[in-house]
């Protein structure tokens, strides 16, 4: 198997995936590769690009879609937080790109809404910081609630005849994400 920047990338991913965002290092990665940690190098210029490149990789979904601003970005989320860590990630590869999907096309589909161009602009980050932020937030209490959550999965495998109750936080921070969508996607004249 030789060494090219698709494997590279994958493999990042599946680094992200097992371990976290904190324990993706180039050094991991060559080792997982097995190959000497100079020699990604060749391929990757640095972290920070290998970890955009995840970031393309994770949101290559969206690139297609041509969905409304608020599916794009509940669409978003869906692909977001199953995935460890890639709210971090990707908070952090949009300060590097602000063009990753879905913000490539938000401005457009804004202004054809009759938005201004720099409405659109403005609202396109907006929306795409409070969505990145909301979405690390709720997996960040996740992993901290992670204990707990085992714990209730333990109760319902010893009574599988009931139900179980679906999480009140997961519950508040789609709620919340939604408000902040909705709050944000309306039209500039409605808000005033």
């Amino acid at each position: 198997m030789s060494l090219s920047p698709a494997l590279i990338t994958e493999t990042a991913r599946s680094l992200l995936i097992r371990y976290g965002l904190p324990d993706v290092s180039m050094r991991r990665l060559a080792k997982e590769l097995g190959v000497a940690p100079g020699a990604l190098y060749y391929h990757v210029s640095s972290k920070q690009v290998l970890l955009t490149q995840v970031a393309q990789e994770i949101l290559a979904p969206l690139r297609a879609e041509t969905a409304d601003a608020r599916t794009l970005m509940l669409r978003l989320r869906e692909l977001m937080l199953p995935l460890r860590d890639s709210g971090d990630l990707l908070l952090l590869a949009y300060a590097l790109d602000p063009r990753l999907p879905p913000a490539h096309v938000l401005p457009a589909q804004l202004r054809a809404q009759g938005w201004s161009e720099d409405e659109a602009a403005r609202t396109t980050a907006a929306v795409m910081r409070f969505a990145l932020g909301a979405i690390a937030t709720e997996q960040n209490q996740r992993l901290l609630d992670a204990h707990q959550d085992t714990a209730v999965q333990d109760t319902a495998d010893q009574n599988p005849g009931e139900a179980a109750d679906e999480d009140p936080r997961a519950v508040e921070a789609e709620q919340i994400y939604l408000h902040g969508l909705e709050a944000l996607l309306a039209r500039p004249s409605l808000r005033a």
